[in-house]
C-alpha cells in the first residue's frame, strides 16, 4: 500500500519531487477515517494561520511560510 501512496497519490498531489525539495517534509500520513493526507513541513504553533481553499485543502502558514498542510476527501485522488 505504502508503494502504491508514492507512486499514485504523491503525482496527483504536486509532490513527486519532494526527494529533490531543499527543506522536504518532516512526515506524510494519511488517515483512513477521517479520509485526510497530512503533509507536515514543521510543526504549526498557536499564532500559525490556517485557511481552506476551494480544494479541500487545509493551508497552514507562518508569513509567507508553508508550515503544514491536510488534504481533506483525500480519496478523490485514489479514482
Amino acid at each position: 500500500m505504502e508503494q502504491a501512496f508514492v507512486n499514485t497519490v504523491l503525482p496527483k498531489l504536486g509532490l513527486r519531487h519532494v526527494m529533490d525539495m531543499r527543506n522536504p517534509p518532516l512526515w506524510i500520513s494519511y488517515d483512513r477515517e477521517g479520509d485526510a493526507v497530512r503533509v507536515v513541513f514543521e510543526e504549526a504553533k498557536k499564532s500559525d494561520k490556517s485557511a481552506l481553499d476551494k480544494n479541500d485543502v487545509i493551508v497552514t502558514k507562518r508569513g509567507k511560510k508553508l508550515i503544514n498542510m491536510t488534504i481533506l476527501n483525500a480519496s478523490r485522488l485514489f479514482s
